[in-house]
């Protein structure tokens, strides 16, 4: 039997998506963090986690001889990581803790990384884990874009590849050429609620259905940890927002919940597409 692959568990479904996916391959552990990870399916050995339990999380892959460790799901809120008190072998990791959390989300991601390379841990990507929950070329579902909306998936593209080395966002929404939010440190699913409210307060008038969310990965992006990511939910937002579909960069997207996101864009005659 070849060895486990541990999953370091965020909120949402997407973490077990892949568990399942990866299961029939290779054993699978994943360890949810505490207070972020949804519950999953019983079948996946599953081990709870706080952030200060790092030591815990060591000691259970050694034990299982266990080196491959994937990355996957959102994380809701910024953990303090100068305020961890856990058990013996993360307080030893405390200084490296602390020196990773310094920077912004590119670099702090990079730190991470490397906390758990120095441990002797590899880091894996989707790619390499589970290939098919990426975004392939072409478009999912019946509907395309418009030429209008072409237009717009052009200039959101442009704006992200421009705005990349800033380390701002991944998201970016157009509508009638014209850039209506930009994703900041509030995720895309807050910056799809502003949309919202915006055109419920008349900010910007473009016309139901116009408009895109263009989402690509950032020029230079470490793919083995915060790989963008767009499913059913995040076509929801687009259309409780008006918009006429989502746009991704095909190879380096992660589509979660793929059949409920192209039946729920073939019934809304909304698209989703990867370049």
């Amino acid at each position: 039997m070849s060895e486990p692959l541990a999953i370091i568990a965020g909120a949402g479904a997407l973490p077990w998506e892949a568990a399942q996916a990866i299961a029939p391959r290779r054993p699978v552990i994943v360890f949810a963090i505490d207070k972020e990870a949804d519950a999953g399916p019983a079948d996946i050995e599953t081990h709870r986690l706080g952030y200060g339990q790092i030591g815990r999380l060591v000691k259970t892959m050694e034990a299982r001889g266990c080196r491959d460790l994937l990355f996957l799901g959102a994380i809701r809120s910024r953990p303090d990581y100068t305020r961890i008190l856990g058990d013996i072998e993360t307080l030893k990791l405390v200084p490296k803790i602390v020196r990773a959390a310094v920077g912004g989300d590119d670099s702090i991601v990079r730190n991470v990384l490397a906390l758990f390379e120095a441990e002797g841990f590899r880091i894996v990507s989707v790619a390499d884990a589970v290939p098919e929950l990426l975004a392939p070329v072409g478009q999912l579902g019946r509907h395309a874009p418009d030429a209008a909306h072409e237009s717009d998936i052009a200039l959101g593209a442009g704006f992200l590849d421009a705005t990349a080395p800033f380390d701002v966002g991944q998201a970016v929404v157009v509508a009638e050429t014209r850039i209506v939010a930009v994703e900041g440190a509030e995720g895309t699913d807050r910056m799809l609620e502003r949309c919202a409210a915006l055109r419920a307060e008349k900010r910007f008038r473009a016309r139901r259905g116009a408009g895109v969310l263009v989402k690509r990965a950032k020029r230079g992006q470490d793919m083995r940890a915060d790989v963008p990511v767009v499913g059913a939910a995040t076509l929801r937002r687009v259309l409780d927002a008006g918009f006429g579909g989502i746009a991704v960069e095909a190879g380096r997207t992660i589509i979660a919940e793929r059949a409920e996101m192209i039946r729920m864009a073939d019934k809304a005659r909304a698209f989703v597409i990867a370049r």
